[in-house]
């Protein structure tokens, strides 16, 4: 088994491997036809970017580029290996719940977990998202990781597992009792 991590460059993604993980697309399309990875991990984790509203163009094309391009591409490439690759995207928890404050790393992370779901009936490909709080530790994350491309579940695929401890579902709770 060959793990590549990909992506952003966190104390996440150095959690997982000791190098730093190619997130520029030329340098990420050569690790992966190179090293033909069975596992792909996909990281994501931008610092905070404020409300869609308040970045220009340019900066929102970029953070759009360095994680929803960057996964979508790795995982094309992955699904086109003559191999079954195990795929973990790692982003950020507000692209299960949005958080309007950060609207702009929410719509992103929201991408990466459709793509999740997308992807997820493509043969030979299975992939799962973990979205990430970013009070959680990183050895628990990485620790997730490790669980979820080990896994034997065959039907532990499309999955949205996140790693909040529990918060945004009372903030649903919490908001959804407002409105009764």
């Amino acid at each position: 088994m060959t793990m590549l991590v990909v992506g952003s460059d966190c104390a996440v993604a150095r959690a997982l491997c000791d190098e730093p993980p190619p997130s520029r697309m030329g340098e990420l399309v050569a690790a992966i036809e190179q090293q033909r990875p069975s596992e792909l991990v996909i990281i994501a984790l931008p610092a905070t970017e404020g409300p869609v509203g308040a970045l220009t163009t340019e900066a929102l094309g970029s953070l759009i580029g360095r994680t929803v391009t960057v996964g979508f591409v790795a995982t094309k490439l992955a699904a086109q290996l003559d191999h079954p690759v195990r795929v973990v995207v790692v982003c950020t928890a507000n692209g299960v719940l949005p958080d309007h404050l950060d609207g702009a790393r929410a719509v992103a992370s929201a991408g990466l977990t459709m793509l999740t779901e997308v992807c997820s009936p493509v043969p030979n490909l299975t992939i799962n998202t973990i979205a990430v709080a970013d009070d959680v530790p990183v050895q628990e994350v990485a620790d997730t990781v490790r669980w979820v491309l080990t896994s034997s579940s065959s039907s532990l695929n499309g999955a949205t597992i996140r790693l909040d401890g529990g918060r945004d579902a009372v903030l649903a709770a919490e908001t959804r009792a407002e409105e009764d």
